[in-house]
């Protein structure tokens, strides 16, 4: 029979493994805490989407400055996010929630400048799970798609879905593209 010392020793060890397979358990489910910047964008987005509006302009959503965002489902791989971006985005790695089929992301883009370490170009990702914000239409036979600052829109379909899931579908479009330039678009 194990003294009670060994049996308070091995109660400890397994209240301590709780907590990493806790933090395992979250960033594989959910892709991790969001950051402050997710929560802003969120809540302000989930505001434009009760306006009943057809589409949504990004440039009042977000506090931090960009040039260029860009649209994509899961399951893209990193050589398929640099060809859909245009640059070699190197912390595709901690897009932890890239390969949840109940998440896409916006990557908000900024221009590239010189730091104290070489050049560098910040990259504010946002993930949006589709059952409790929206759900993603990457267009027709497309995996994403980019547009500039001054011309991105969320366009937004509405659609019958069951109680406690978003009716909202959005779809990143160019409003310059739409009117007849051609469309920065990742296809299959």
């Amino acid at each position: 029979m194990p003294s009670k010392s060994f049996i308070k020793v091995i109660g400890l060890i397994l209240l301590l493994s709780l907590g990493p397979a806790s933090i395992y358990f979250l960033y594989k489910r959910t892709g991790g805490l969001e950051s402050r910047d997710e929560l802003a964008f969120h809540r302000n987005i989930r505001f434009e989407f009760m306006a009943g509006t057809d589409s949504v302009d990004l440039r009042p959503l977000t506090d931090w400055s960009w040039e260029t965002v860009c649209a994509f489902g899961s399951g893209l791989s990193q050589a398929e996010v640099n060809a859909l971006v245009g640059f070699s985005y190197d912390n595709f790695s901690q897009l932890t929630w890239r390969n949840l089929s109940d998440h896409w992301t916006l990557l908000f883009i900024d221009s590239e400048r010189e730091t104290s370490w070489g050049l560098h170009r910040p990259v504010t990702p946002i993930r949006i799970p589709t059952d409790d914000i929206s759900g993603f239409n990457a267009g027709e036979g497309a995996r994403g798609s980019c547009a500039e600052h001054d011309t991105a829109r969320l366009a937004l379909e509405r659609r019958e879905v069951p109680l406690g899931k978003t009716p909202v579908v959005a779809r990143l479009i160019d409003e310059a593209s739409v009117a007849g330039e051609q469309e920065n678009v990742l296809s299959p």
